[in-house]
């Protein structure tokens, strides 16, 4: 008889804001502030987690490791954060004018990553798996989950929808405009959440790679720390993930060679090609280009011959063969413009006549499942998916490693 593996997704005794600071203390992930706003949330917000993150208020703080541990203790000490009094899983919904996602925050065992059971679409590299690994190490900390996503599953939806109809001990909108809102379930609605994720086989990172990575790296070389063996995630239902674009910008050398790339582009097997479109996002199996070259590149079929995505079609059909980009992590002709560029900040970034960019439709969650499931990895920054996680707002504390 086969034997029914452990549950994917188990709940924890997390530490959350106090109810009253919740809004205050999440933060967005440090790396999307600048210098001048780091500085000035620094300065504003006592209560904010950046202070953990840099706990001596410059930005240099934030590689004392012991320092950052010190300082998360210290918002324990002072009743800003509290550790729950149970094991529990944490309901989390985001909704903004993207649209809206709901999802469960647990914890994933590693052996189940390791088992298999969380696939990847995108290579780590070991510089920074070991980076996180030393920061995990010594911190003992998760401040913000790893975003992973199931197929749709009417239990798991059932069982969210009863917790959703109580009360929510978080519920507040930041400046960005969105509506934040967290839940504590009650222990018949727990009991009927683990039910339900126990008919969930395996999900998919959306957002985390390095993240899921460091922790297995951790919990191989401290076997003996067996709370460091998980890491926690907000597992979402993939219907649920916003996808949006991820555009390259490439410089030429000069005009003779983006003349000669266009006339490469019209020959390509598969594709078709108009040029002067000037539209702002790419209709179904195209791509937009704009700057040196303005067209766009119809590319479905040759996807569908080769079973492919967009990203990786533009990688082994362009980047690499005509602009020779064969290190897209490396090469310093590539530039990326993110999903979440206003159409007036693509359209400046995209209209310089030196450089050439490609505006890229969204990939789907089943073009994530396929490229998963059949082992591939997609190329550097090929997906822009929200919800993009506050920190702070949900943390598991599995202590210091070293």
């Amino acid at each position: 008889m086969k034997t029914k593996p452990p549950l994917l997704l188990q709940p924890f005794q997390g530490v959350l804001p106090s109810r009253d600071k919740a809004h205050l203390v999440a933060t967005r992930s440090y790396l999307s502030y600048s210098d001048y706003e780091l500085q000035d949330k620094l300065a504003r917000n006592p209560y904010s987690y950046l202070h953990v993150i840099h706990p001596d208020g410059d930005l240099d703080s934030s590689k004392d490791l012991q320092a950052v541990r010190k300082a998360y203790t210290g918002f324990l000490e002072r009743g800003w954060l509290e550790r729950d009094e149970r094991q529990n899983y944490y309901v989390l919904s985001q909704s903004g004018p993207m649209g809206t996602c709901t999802g469960v925050v647990g914890l994933i065992p590693t052996s189940e990553a390791q088992a298999g059971r969380i696939k990847v679409h995108e290579a780590t590299l070991a510089n920074r798996e070991n980076l996180f690994a030393r920061y995990l190490s010594e911190v003992g900390l998760n401040a913000e989950p790893t975003l992973l996503a199931h197929a749709h599953n009417p239990l798991v939806d059932e069982a969210i929808g009863g917790v959703t109809k109580q009360d929510a001990d978080f519920d507040f909108t930041t400046a960005d405009g969105i509506r934040h809102t967290l839940w504590r379930p009650a222990t018949s609605e727990l009991v009927k959440l683990e039910a339900a994720f126990a008919t969930v086989d395996h999900a998919y990172i959306a957002d985390g790679h390095h993240r899921v990575a460091s922790s297995m790296r951790l919990a191989e070389t401290h076997p003996n720390k067996q709370r460091a063996h998980a890491f926690m995630a907000l597992l979402v239902s993939g219907e649920h993930l916003m996808f949006r674009g991820f555009h390259r910008t490439v410089q030429a050398t000069d005009k003779q060679e983006y003349a000669k790339v266009l006339a490469q582009l019209t020959q390509l097997q598969g594709t078709d090609w108009t040029p002067e479109v000037k539209r702002t996002e790419p209709s179904t199996g195209s791509i937009l280009l704009r700057g040196a070259i303005v067209g766009e590149l119809h590319i479905a079929k040759a996807m569908e011959a080769q079973g492919i995505t967009a990203a990786e079609w533009l990688q082994n059909e362009v980047l690499d063969p005509l602009f020779g980009i064969a290190e897209p992590r490396t090469d310093r002709r590539l530039g990326y413009i993110a999903g979440d560029a206003s159409p007036a900040e693509l359209e400046a970034a995209s209209s310089d006549p030196r450089s050439l960019t490609f505006i890229m439709p969204p990939m789907t969650f089943k073009g994530l499942q396929q490229v998963a499931d059949h082992g591939r990895h997609l190329p550097p920054k090929s997906t822009w998916i929200a919800p993009k996680l506050r920190s702070g707002m949900t943390l598991f504390d599995f202590g210091p490693a070293s």
